[in-house]
């Protein structure tokens, strides 16, 4: 897994991003997620986390994402609903 994400550094860089800025753009632009919990324990990382906003990733370089996960993400959305707890523990 590590070695798949050490793949998205040259996405990253042709960006001009951090890993952290890439992850946060990707989740902003991803049609499948409504909204992104992002933190930080310093104000620097607020800082950096803000400049992922309003960045749009070419579909080109989303293929290429999607090429280096593409062993380990699972794009199944109907796994979400069958793998979920059926209850919530009391």
């Amino acid at each position: 897994m590590l070695d798949r994400v050490q793949g998205l550094k040259p996405i990253a860089d042709d960006l001009g991003l951090s890993m952290s800025q890439l992850a946060i753009a990707w989740v902003l632009q991803n049609d499948n997620v409504a909204a992104a919990l992002v933190g930080a324990s310093r104000p620097e990382q607020v800082h950096e986390n803000v400049k992922a906003s309003g960045v749009r990733i070419p579909a080109e370089l989303l293929a290429r994402i999607d090429e280096v996960l593409a062993e380990v993400v699972v794009r199944d959305s109907g796994l979400t609903a069958e793998n979920a707890p059926k209850a919530r523990p009391s």
